[in-house]
């Protein structure tokens, strides 16, 4: 078990839905683009802006794990300067976060993130949505 982390863009916003059993659901969800695994760093990150209110997850009460958030240029322009200038954000730790080797998980998946970037802020900038999700 462990940290999950994915990111997709899809040409329509995604809705909250009831599914046939009367649970909340998030409808539209495309294929991911983005994959990663235990990079703690990433994770406090969105987390960090989730806590300030900056990012919303989908369903608004109901915890981060498997609830997507939205990112928009602001939140990717914040991200790129913190991955180039290496100010990316410690993980003080969760269960399943890898935050034991998170500095060499940054160090591993730093171009992927700025290939993240530039394929996020292309895909705001062509009018699709782009998100952020995660599964610990």
């Amino acid at each position: 078990m462990g940290l999950d982390q994915y990111a997709f863009s899809a040409p329509e916003a995604l809705t909250v839905e009831k599914d046939e059993d009367g649970r909340l659901a998030i409808k539209g969800v495309h294929g991911e683009e983005f994959q990663w695994r235990k990079h703690a760093k990433l994770q406090e990150f969105f987390e960090g802006r989730v806590a300030s209110g900056r990012l919303v997850p989908m369903i608004h009460d109901a915890d981060f794990n498997c609830n997507p958030v939205l990112l928009d240029i602001g939140i990717i322009d914040d991200l790129e300067m913190a991955l180039k200038t290496r100010t990316m954000p410690s993980s003080g730790g969760g269960c399943f976060y890898g935050h034991q080797f998170q500095d060499e998980s940054a160090d591993d998946y730093k171009e992927q993130d700025l290939k993240f970037c530039a394929w996020a802020r292309e895909e705001i900038s062509g009018g699709d949505y782009v998100y952020y999700d995660c599964w610990w």
